[in-house]
């Protein structure tokens, strides 16, 4: 997908002494030509040094001095959780980057007076905790699937671009036993791996995937960070609580391992995000395409009948589409393939829903039949859209009786209640 620019909020607290969130900033802003807006919020019970504003106009310059346009911003608000709500309007940011400083505990957590920002703003958010481990030789990406873990790879990937650092996916097998040569681990295992190849294929990432089996979960990621390594983790359903960051898995590892951590939260889905996008005009339940190019035109068309899209850009559609697809086949397993395509000037993701019974190769790497074409159009500008939808297809295709159910499916009300029924976890 096409790289949206980044408008990137970072607020400060202690201007004069936060250099490594800085550094961090300039160089993921770097990555696709973005914006900083440096921010401290002064509110009427602050201390805030008389020279703040220095400060923050000082490290705005040693960002554009990377090449990074950056604003340096003094802010006043009757509260810091309200000053960044009104900053992040204010500048039409589409991603806030926080350093945190104290140890990741519950109460300290709770006292936090921006807990709550990572549900409210409804922009990706990034928390950095940082050991002082410049230059970065390699970011480490543990992942369970999830959409927040999809944003982590994506960002670690045009980082470890940017900077020259290498990239590495990591899955964990729980197993209570753990034994190497039980048949059940080391099918769970290639399972593992399949699936997140086929992730990784989907977002257009080649990086290198270790699966490792362990007992502990959180020991087998701690054991497998290197000095010089910056750990990129996808946020725990824990932030979706009032005590977002306290108690999770990742919060656990942030504070055993001796390197960089950075935890990442994708802008929250809705719950019902697929039946938001696969609506009951735009299923098709016995689509009998020819071959994987005739379905793609099909979905398109589905779209331009039920007046989704302009029958005038139906031609750049498809070719957007079609263009995709030649880079790689968008089968990803489960008999489920999602062919999809960003629009310029597109207000929100659009999606098609086809159904083929007698099921259709679509080149998929395991060789086996394609029965669902989910089509999805995503705007241009705001490429990461995309990715909470990706990853709720996956799970709810994964699930063990979906596809014999949408195959039941009589009418496509019976196909949009399973999505919208369908809550990711």
């Amino acid at each position: 997908m096409p790289s949206a620019p980044l408008r990137i909020l970072v607020p400060i607290e202690f201007p004069e002494h936060e250099n490594a969130l800085l550094r961090f900033a300039a160089s993921l802003a770097a990555t696709r030509k973005g914006t900083l807006h440096l921010t401290h919020i002064v509110t009427p019970t602050s201390s805030t040094s008389n020279q703040a504003q220095s400060f923050l106009e000082n490290a705005a310059a040693l960002a554009r001095q990377q090449g990074v346009e950056a604003f340096a911003h003094l802010y006043a608000s009757p509260t810091v959780t309200q000053g960044i709500k009104e900053v992040v309007k204010r500048w039409q940011c589409n991603m806030m980057l926080m350093g945190w400083y104290h140890n990741i505990e519950r109460e300290v957590i709770l006292s936090a007076p921006n807990r709550a920002l990572t549900k409210e703003l409804g922009i990706d958010t990034l928390i950095f905790k940082e050991r002082d481990t410049y230059p970065v030789r390699r970011f480490l990406v543990p992942t369970s699937g999830g959409s927040h873990a999809f944003m982590g790879i994506q960002i670690a990937q045009e980082l470890a671009t940017h900077t020259g650092a290498s990239l590495e996916i990591l899955r964990i097998a729980r197993d209570p036993r753990c034994r190497p040569d039980d048949p059940r681990l080391q099918r769970y295992c290639a399972q593992l791996y399949e699936n997140t190849r086929l992730q990784m294929d989907l977002l257009e990432i080649e990086a290198p995937i270790t699966v490792q089996p362990a007992v502990e979960l959180i020991p087998a990621i701690t054991s497998k960070v290197n000095p010089g390594d910056m750990v990129i983790l996808g946020a725990s359903n824990d932030w979706r609580q009032e005590e977002h960051l306290a108690g999770s898995i990742p919060d656990e590892i942030a504070n055993k391992v001796p390197v960089s951590v950075l935890m990442v939260r994708s802008a929250a889905p809705d719950p019902h995000l697929l039946g938001n996008i696969f609506w009951e005009k735009n299923i098709r339940l016995d689509l009998s395409p020819a071959n994987k190019w005739d379905a793609i035109a099909q979905m398109v068309d589905i779209l331009i009948e039920e007046r989704q899209v302009p029958q005038s850009q139906r031609d750049n559609i498809l070719n957007a589409a079609l263009e995709r697809e030649h880079k790689s086949s968008t089968a990803m397993g489960h008999a489920t393939a999602i062919p999809h395509a960003p629009i310029p000037n597109l207000p929100a993701v659009i999606g098609a829903v086809g159904i083929c019974p007698s099921g259709l190769d679509f080149d998929a790497q395991d060789g086996g039949a394609v029965r669902f074409i989910f089509l999805l159009l995503t705007p241009q500008q705001n490429y990461r859209s995309y990715i909470p939808v990706l990853a709720q297809i996956a799970g709810l295709m994964r699930a063990p009786d979906t596809q014999q159910a949408l195959l039941d499916s009589q009418t496509p009300s019976e196909v949009a209640a399973h999505f919208r029924n369908y809550k990711a976890l």
